[in-house]
């Protein structure tokens, strides 16, 4: 039968080697898992995050020749898709982006290298090949645990799109998210540089 269609094989776990269900599901959240670990080595091992006054950033392209190093500081990750034409960027969604984010400044918190003076935001740029833009994702971190920060990037990313001539998108849910064009990707981080080391 169906995976999961009856209630013990359901309670047991369904079968792990199934294309449905809560096998492939856990198989697909562990390659996920892995391929933001292995993503945030890259960036760290190629030193790919660099460091302004009020922020950090790193972009990640995507290829689809399996090719691991990107130029100019930025880290090519792998093509996901099934076609292999590069059209597909696993890291090319906000939430994925997001927990890559929060991995690198949980990893960085725990080693000390990202505390106090230290203590920056992270702005991750995915490329979205099929669209000729970038996902571009504002991380906060609290300095401590348990604390709340409220994220100023959705203001940011807001103030420096209207300061520029540029294709932008805006998520309608979360302000920290937008799609910039391509063109106009490199441009945006400098003006959002600008506008935050003017206040």
């Amino acid at each position: 039968g169906v995976e999961g269609s009856d209630l013990s094989n359901l309670v047991n776990g369904g079968s792990m080697t199934g294309t449905t269900g809560l096998g492939a599901g856990i198989r697909l959240a562990m390659t996920l898992q892995r391929s933001i670990m292995n993503t945030a080595r890259n960036l760290v091992d190629r030193n790919a995050i660099i460091r302004l006054n009020h922020f950090r950033y790193a972009y990640l392209q995507c290829t689809s020749g399996g090719s691991t190093s990107g130029a100019g500081g930025r880290v090519v990750t792998p093509d996901t898709s099934k076609d292999g034409r590069g059209k597909y960027h696993v890291f090319a969604k906000p939430l994925v982006l997001t927990k890559l984010a929060q991995f690198l400044m949980d990893m960085h918190r725990e080693n000390g290298k990202w505390t106090g003076t230290k203590a920056r935001p992270l702005v991750l740029l995915a490329e979205k090949p099929r669209s000729g833009t970038y996902m571009v994702v504002g991380y906060e971190y609290p300095e401590e645990a348990g604390n709340v920060v409220r994220n100023k990037f959705g203001q940011n990313f807001e103030l420096a799109a209207k300061t520029m001539k540029g294709t932008f998108w805006f998520d309608s849910f979360d302000s920290n998210v937008v799609e910039v064009a391509g063109k106009d990707v490199q441009r945006f981080i400098e003006q959002l540089h600008y506008m935050m080391e003017s206040v």
